[in-house]
C-alpha cells in the first residue's frame, strides 16, 4: 500500500505538472494544425489529379479524416521526458533515486501517465469537435462504440511509447551528445507509427513487417479503431500484440537499466 501512494504522488505530481503548464499543450496542439493543412492541401492535390477514387485503400474523405486523427494522436503521445532522464543521468539527479526505496521506472511511468491522462480530458472535446467537422464535410461518422475502444487502445499505446521512449532516454547512458539523436529517433518513430500518413502508403511488404513492430500501435492502429477500419478480431489482435511488445520492453528496459546504472556508479555519478 505504502508503494502504491509513493507512485500515486508521482501521478498527482504529473497531473500538477500540466496544469500549471497548461497554455503548452493548447499551444502544441494549435502547432499541429500547420501539419493538418500542409498534408490537406497535398492530399487535395494527388487525389485531384489522380483518376481514381481510392488510393492507398483510402478515399479522400477517409486520408483527411485519418490525417486530422493521426496529428491530434501523435501530440497527445509526445513524450520530452528523455530529456529529463539525459539531465538525471549526466548532471547525477539519478543519486536521489539510487539512495532512496523508489522504482525510478515506475516514477517516470506515473508521471508521465498523470500528465496523459489530463491531456486525454482535454483531447476528447477536441476530438468531438473534430469528429462533427468532419462528419459535416465528408460524412465519416465516428461512433460511439468506437471511441470506447479507441479508449482503451490509446492507454495500452501510452504505456507501449512510454516504455519506448524510456529505453531511448536510457541511452544517455553510453551517448555524451544525445539532443539531435533524439530528435532522429523521433522523426523516424513518427513515420514508422504512421503520425504523417497511413503506413499503407509503404505498401503491403512494407506493412506485413511493421504489423508486427511497437511502432505502428501507438498511433495508425488507434486512428484505424476509432475511424471503424478496425473491428472485432483485430482490434483483439492489435491489443495482443501491444501487451506482448509491452512486457518484451519492460524486460529489455529493466536490462538496460541495470547495466547503465553499473556504469553510472561506476563513473561516480
Amino acid at each position: 500500500m505504502r508503494a502504491l501512494l509513493k507512485y500515486t504522488k508521482s501521478l498527482s505530481l504529473g497531473i500538477a505538472s500540466v496544469m500549471e503548464y497548461r497554455m503548452d499543450f493548447f499551444l502544441g496542439m494549435f502547432s499541429a494544425v500547420w501539419p493538418m493543412l500542409i498534408q490537406f492541401f497535398m492530399w487535395s492535390s494527388i487525389y485531384g489529379g489522380s483518376q481514381q477514387a481510392v488510393m492507398f485503400g483510402y478515399t479522400y474523405a477517409q486520408m483527411i479524416t485519418y490525417t486530422v486523427f493521426a496529428n491530434i494522436v501523435q501530440r497527445l503521445l509526445r513524450t520530452g521526458f528523455e530529456y529529463e532522464i539525459n539531465d538525471d543521468i549526466k548532471n547525477g539527479g539519478l543519486d536521489k533515486y539510487i539512495v532512496r526505496p523508489v522504482s525510478y521506472f515506475q516514477y517516470r511511468m506515473a508521471s508521465f501517465l498523470g500528465s496523459k491522462l489530463v491531456h486525454m480530458l482535454m483531447i476528447y472535446g477536441v476530438l468531438i469537435a473534430a469528429s462533427l467537422i468532419i462528419n459535416a464535410a465528408y460524412g465519416t461518422v465516428i461512433t460511439p462504440d468506437n471511441l470506447v475502444y479507441f479508449t482503451l487502445v490509446l492507454l495500452l499505446a501510452f504505456v507501449l511509447n512510454f516504455i519506448i521512449f524510456f529505453c531511448v532516454g536510457m541511452l544517455a547512458f553510453w551517448l555524451s551528445e544525445v539532443g539531435f539523436f533524439f530528435e532522429a529517433v523521433r522523426i523516424v518513430f513518427i513515420a514508422f507509427s504512421g503520425g504523417i500518413f497511413p503506413l499503407d502508403v509503404f505498401g503491403p511488404k512494407v506493412v506485413s513487417v511493421l504489423n508486427w513492430l511497437p511502432f505502428k500501435y501507438t498511433v495508425n492502429f488507434p486512428v484505424d479503431v476509432l475511424t471503424g477500419r478496425m473491428h472485432g478480431d483485430a482490434i483483439l489482435q492489435g491489443c495482443v500484440v501491444m501487451c506482448v511488445w509491452i512486457a518484451a520492453l519492460s524486460v529489455f528496459s529493466r536490462v538496460i537499466w541495470k547495466t547503465g546504472l553499473n556504469r553510472y556508479v561506476a563513473a561516480g555519478g
